[in-house]
């Protein structure tokens, strides 16, 4: 006998919650589930499951075909050495394999040289991406001030002007005289 029950409305889930929604969702697609039964396990339609999935892959990046070149050049280069040690242990089975592996690597590295490009769109996107890290540090025009500073009162930095010609006291044979010069400090070891 089938009990006949009302459903049950689930709490509306926060970013948390929904996060870890989405990683089940794919966890059990990876295990071949279907969206109905996903939507069983976690209580919503079927198209509701579609609706995050998609959403969920249209958000994700696609690596370029250089970058994914050379993510499979890492990949392969496991391959590639135990089929040559098996190879060097006189197994001949593993010739195959490791002329496969090799193909798959000259057909990489192709499409990984192809864009290799280094132009203003690269550098922009580089300075683009060091400026986003040094505002993640909190490093801004205020701590770069205080670094400067800090050089400058430890000797670390030499002042404004330094090693201009001007003023400069030579010796007999007109070369530049440093030996009143005060040397830098000893560097000191990170975390000592």
């Amino acid at each position: 006998m089938a009990e006949d029950k009302a459903p049950v409305r689930r709490r509306r889930l926060g970013a948390h919650g929904m996060m870890f929604r989405r990683r089940r969702i794919f966890a059990s697609l990876r295990e071949g589930f279907t969206y109905d039964e996903i939507a069983a396990d976690e209580g919503v339609s079927p198209s509701r499951i579609r609706q995050i999935v998609s959403k969920e892959l249209q958000q994700r990046g696609v690596d370029s075909g250089a970058e994914h070149a050379k993510l499979q050049l890492d990949r392969l280069a496991p391959a590639i050495q135990l089929a040559a040690e098996a190879i060097a242990a006189g197994d001949i089975s593993a010739i195959t394999p490791y002329l496969k592996a090799l193909d798959r690597l000259d057909r990489y590295q192709t499409v990984a040289s192809a864009n290799q490009v280094y132009d203003d769109e690269a550098r922009k996107k580089l300075m683009d991406k060091i400026n986003r890290m040094a505002e993640n540090f909190g490093i801004n025009a205020d701590f770069e001030a205080a670094v400067k500073e800090h050089l400058k009162k430890t000797r670390g930095l030499p002042p404004e002007g330094w090693g201009e010609a001007e003023g400069l006291e030579t010796d007999s044979a007109g070369s530049p005289d440093f030996t009143d010069e005060v040397s830098a400090p000893e560097a000191t070891p990170w975390g000592g």
